[in-house]
């Protein structure tokens, strides 16, 4: 999974604070194509940043087909790339601390 990563954990709150005020949420759920309002909605993208092995802070890329599902102009796209966008890389359960869960 790609990630944006920061160096600092406010850089990836700013992120992520960036990206959960946008009009993209809350995502309406759908049925078969449909728009089901009544089904749970997604209203952010994550609830925090995760810090990496490395110190460095982590925040989930929204994939572009998603983006494209949420008709995202791709002025906001560019925007939001050249605000938060600098670093992105690909990043798995190795790249992150472990939570002792399994």
């Amino acid at each position: 999974m790609e990630y944006y990563i920061f160096a600092t954990e406010a850089g990836a709150t700013a992120c992520l604070d960036y990206i959960n005020a946008t009009p993209w949420f809350p995502v309406v759920g759908q049925s078969q194509g449909v728009p089901a309002p009544q089904n749970q909605t997604t209203t952010k993208w994550a609830e925090a940043p995760s810090e990496m092995l490395t110190g460095e802070w982590a925040v989930p890329r929204i994939p572009n087909a998603r983006l494209d599902h949420l008709e995202v102009p791709q002025g906001s796209r560019d925007a939001f790339m050249s605000a938060f966008g600098q670093d992105i890389r690909g990043l798995d359960s190795g790249d992150f601390p472990s939570t002792g869960e399994e």
